[in-house]
């Protein structure tokens, strides 16, 4: 009742606030209006989302814009095309502006900052930097050749903030503003110690949600959060992405056909060692709420010296950083509801950011289940500039699930108690001993628990189980970064941690299944396991990036670990490339050995496994080619992207899987779990990314992906689950106007495959004098031979926002599944012995699911 309450007074409020000093015009919606008729200029800003009226006999048709404006925001654009014909606006009702002839003895409101923003190091402009007014809220970004402008400024002292990636934040104080001329200003910023190359010569890269997007194939914030999400998490959102699959129910994700624990998860540099909540309903959801995220970058393959231990992809998140005015924010879905807060103190010299969700699954057991789980999590970050050279940063990540299952019927009895939790704390100084020196130094405590218990009886199971696991983890790291010339540019640190896992493990099960057969284990077994390790973990990392003549950029690494569990040190060297053919084009190689071990909390004692294995060594192969076209090509506005890879694991680790169905609670224990132990495997393929513009409201991007992922085994070549031969996806986003938003996502791939099941008759021998007993068992075909029928599913997104001054709506309408497709997720089996048939129960992913969402910033 009071987030309703609160709602209705936002909406009430609404009417009485103009709205359009929070409009803006982004870089990438400018059009030219020199030339243009006075009238199509306004109808053009009316269409963005300015509720302007005017009429004929005011706005004439011989008005003409004869020079282009430089205001971005939509309302000082609409005072700039006025000036110069003698018009000025006034405030409406309804929150519209009225055009009107300027009246008699009006005095204008010329009060205004002008200004350009150039590079310390060489004197360029700098576009694309966002420049905020702290006293207001009110944003602007800097054009190609570097002006701003804030119009109808009242006279007084205001403060700017100047941000732009790759360069160090600036906040300008007491800026002096008087009545009736404008304040000129040049900001000069100094690069960080990042150069843009450093990003660049990465191959298998995708940069998400940032606001001004720097990679030619990234994404911007806009294009992730506007994606159809169940439950506003973007973690469901990235199986869109080329080289990224995942299943309807699932957040957690395969990068190329790896293993979900071969990717490397990181909040702020601190690497997440559990990162989903409902991890019963395999990993429905992520522990990170998307408002709280600033950027992403996602590198599937061929990334830099300093991430090790992982060998597949880095999914690498950096939360918001607020300024200026305090804000709150309270949200309600079908999954969850938010509350957060962020702000600024001490002069704008500290900032925080927090956020707590609470959720439960009972409105979408369609989907995950009729079990009920709660979960919540909560994060924190405190950010201090001690001095001019170092900040101090301190984060914390809380999470925590329960799931209750009771089913009692008249031959059966079944009982689930799980809990979960996860804590992250971690303090960083970050250190800027000039424009080429830079450094980060961390220290964090994880902690980590698990309770599972559970027991299911009926005719043809019995199962007990007992899991309790305690995980604690102390690391320490640091990085530094040396702009040595223009033209090198050097990285260097180490991390050490120190892992120390507590398991107690007590399993039973009996299976009067004929199916059971398949686990090669007994059909009546205890799995007990008691036990502690404890490894220490060092890494050390170089990286030499050197551009040699204009044209070509290379990146020389070297990684070396040391595992104590297994006593082994490992060297990685690592090799990235990227050829610039003129501007728009460039071609980008990759080559690099990548090293995962097993680590203590990932014994799989559940399975009986109590031997850890050596550390996996891959190798990485990448070649890639990226173009951009510019405004004047027949494609205005395109990205291309085109990658060739292979990854090559000498040793992978045995593994466990559930053949038939994808998730159950207790996967262990189930009648089709089998063991693959490969001797080596092999994922290769090739990915198109298209991204590109129609007009200014409309976005879009496709990619396909073709590839094998593949295990040998004894000699021979079998597919992995999820190998999927083609996958194409496509995303549509349209914006109607500043408040409305439409996206349609669709997704195809090949069916994954799966295994042939098939019966064969036993003649038993029976007792003396008995004819011999007739048995049905289970024959299993070639493993993954067969695959599951093609998968397809469209997402749609609406989403509408309102505002009013400084405060904001946001509700958002999510179907999943739109025209209801009976994907198939895998098989129930069941043998009809008085038939002597095998019945394949076939199980399906959730069909048409929609969702519902509101959030308040104030």
């Amino acid at each position: 009742m009071p987030a309703i309450c609160l709602l209705l007074c936002f909406c009430l409020d609404a009417s009485e606030v103009p709205a359009q000093e929070s409009l803006s015009l982004n870089s990438a919606d400018s059009s030219a209006y020199a030339g243009s008729s006075l009238r199509d200029a306004l109808l053009d800003l009316r269409a963005r989302g300015l509720k302007i009226v005017f009429t004929s006999n005011v706005v004439q048709p011989h008005m003409k814009v004869e020079t282009e404006p430089r205001a971005r925001d939509l309302r000082e654009l609409l005072v700039e095309l006025l000036r110069p014909h003698g018009l000025v606006v006034v405030d409406g009702a309804g929150n519209t502006v009225v055009v009107v002839p300027r009246p008699r003895g009006y005095q204008d409101p010329t009060s205004s900052i002008v200004g350009t923003v150039h590079s310390r190091a060489d004197a360029t402009p700098v576009p694309g930097v966002l420049i905020r007014l702290l006293e207001t809220n009110r944003e602007v970004s800097s054009a190609s050749d570097g002006h701003f402008t804030f119009l109808d400024l009242n006279p007084g002292t205001f403060s700017l903030e100047v941000r732009r990636r790759g360069f160090v934040v600036e906040v300008v104080r007491e800026i002096a503003v008087v009545g009736g001329q404008p304040t000129e200003l040049s900001l000069l910023l100094d690069p960080a110690p990042l150069t843009e190359e450093e990003i660049f010569v990465i191959p298998s890269r995708v940069s998400l949600l940032r606001r001004d997007p720097l990679a030619p194939t990234a994404l911007s914030r806009d294009d992730i959060l506007s994606l159809p999400h169940l439950g506003d998490d973007f973690f469901r959102a990235l199986s869109l992405l080329p080289g990224i699959s995942g299943n309807d129910v699932s957040a957690d994700f395969h990068v190329r056909g790896g293993r979900r624990d071969e990717t490397q998860i990181l909040l702020d540099g601190q690497e997440l060692f559990e990162t989903y909540h409902l991890k019963d309903l395999d990993n429905a959801l992520s522990i990170i709420a998307p408002s709280t995220l600033e950027s992403v970058d996602l590198s599937t393959g061929g990334f830099s010296a300093q991430h090790g231990d992982r060998m597949s992809g880095v999914l690498d998140m950096t939360t918001q950083t607020p300024t200026g005015k305090n804000r709150t924010v309270l949200g309600l879905s079908i999954l969850s509801v938010h509350a957060g807060s962020s702000g600024s103190f001490a002069r704008q010299r500290g900032s925080w950011i927090t956020q707590v969700r609470r959720g439960s699954t009972d409105f979408v057991g369609k989907l995950l289940g009729p079990e009920k789980t709660q979960y919540w999590d909560a994060f924190g970050k405190l950010d201090y500039q001690v001095n001019p050279q170092n900040s101090l940063r301190g984060n914390f990540l809380l999470a925590d699930d329960e799931l209750k299952e009771d089913e009692f019927l008249e031959d059966s009895e079944k009982r689930t108690r799980t809990s979960y939790s996860s804590s992250y704390f971690w303090l960083t100084l970050q250190t800027v001993y000039s424009s080429k020196l830079f450094s980060e130094t961390a220290v964090s405590s994880s902690h980590i628990s698990r309770d599972r218990r559970g027991f299911e009886i009926d005719e043809e199971v019995e199962i007990n189980i007992q899991d309790l696991r305690d995980l604690d983890v102390l690391s320490l790291r640091q990085a530094w970064k040396f702009q040595a010339t223009p033209q090198q540019y050097l990285k260097w640190g180490f991390n050490f941690r120190d892992f120390d896992i507590a398991y107690d493990y007590d399993a039973f099960h009996r299976f009067d299944n004929p199916l059971a057969i398949l686990r090669r284990d007994p059909q009546s077994e205890t799995t007990v396991f008691k036990g502690s390790f404890r490894e220490q973990h060092g890494g050390l990392h170089f990286a030499d990036q050197l551009r040699v003549g204009d044209s070509t950029t290379l990146e020389l690494g070297l990684r070396f670990d040391r595992h104590t569990q297994t006593d082994e040190g490992l060297f990685s060297p690592r090799f990235n490339m990227a050829y610039a053919l003129g501007t728009r084009s460039v071609w980008r190689v990759a080559w690099g050995r990548f090293n995962q071990s097993q680590r203590p909390y990932e014994l799989q004692v559940e399975d009986g496994e109590t031997e850890f294995h050596p550390v996996e060594k891959s190798e990485h192969r990448v070649l890639g080619f990226e173009h951009h076209f510019d405004s004047t090509a027949k494609w205005p506005g395109l990205d291309v992207r085109i990658e060739l890879y292979q990854r090559r694991v000498k040793n992978p680790r045995p593994r466990y899987e559930n053949l038939y169905e994808p998730i159950n609670t207790f996967q262990e224990l189930e009648p089709d779990r089998v063991r693959i132990a490969p001797d080596r495997s092999v994922a290769e393929g090739f990915e198109i990314f298209l991204h590109g513009r129609r007009g200014r409201r409309t976005a879009w991007w496709v990619n396909y992906t073709n590839s094998s992922t593949e295990d040998e085994i004894a000699g021979r070549r079998f597919r992995r689950r999820f190998d999927q031969t083609h996958a194409f996806n496509v995303d549509l986003n349209y914006r109607a106007n500043d408040f409305w938003t439409l996206n349609l996502a669709w997704r195809y791939h090949t069916g994954w495959p799966t295994t042939a099941l098939s019966l064969q008759e036993a003649l038993l021998k029976g007792e003396e004098g008995e004819d011999p007993e007739v048995e049905l068992l289970p024959i299993l075909g070639p493993r993954f031979a067969e695959r599951l029928p093609t998968y397809h599913r469209l997402d749609l997104r609406v989403s509408r926002k309102w505002t009013a001054g400084a405060r904001s709506m946001v509700f958002f309408i999510d179907i999943q599944n739109v025209y209801d497709r009976g994907n198939l997720s895998g098989f129930d089996f069941e043998i009809d012995e008085e038939e002597g048939i095998l019945i394949a129960n076939r199980e399906r992913w959730a069909g048409i699911l929609p969702s519902v969402g509101i959030s308040v910033e104030f």
